[in-house]
C-alpha cells in the first residue's frame, strides 16, 4: 500500500501537517493533522510497503513501546487514512 498523491509534511502551532502538493491537490482538498508518530508512519507510505513492514520498522523504530501498542497505533492511522481515501492498496 502507498499513498495515492504526493504530499509535504509542515509543522504548523506544533502539529505536523500534511498537504497534497502537484496533481494530488486538485484530488484531495484538505489537510491532515498529525502527531510526531503519525508524521513517521505517513512519511514511509510514500513509497509501496505492506502493513506487516509498516509495522516492524515502526517497531524497530520505537523499541520503548510494547509491540501491542505498535500494531495497534500502526493500523489505527492506516485506517484513518483509508477512510479518507488517500492509499492506494
Amino acid at each position: 500500500m502507498k499513498l495515492k498523491y504526493k504530499f509535504i509534511i509542515n509543522d504548523v502551532a506544533d502539529q505536523k501537517v500534511a498537504v497534497a502538493v502537484g496533481e494530488g491537490l486538485t484530488k484531495f482538498n484538505g489537510f491532515i493533522k498529525m502527531n510526531e508518530v503519525g508524521a513517521d508512519i505517513f512519511s514511509k507510505l510514500a513509497e509501496d510497503i505492506s502493513l506487516e513492514d509498516l509495522i516492524s520498522k515502526m517497531a524497530a523504530e520505537y523499541p520503548e513501546e510494547p509491540a501491542e501498542t505498535v500494531d495497534r497505533c500502526v493500523k489505527e492511522f492506516v485506517e484513518k487514512l483509508k477512510a479518507s481515501d488517500i492509499i492506494e492498496e
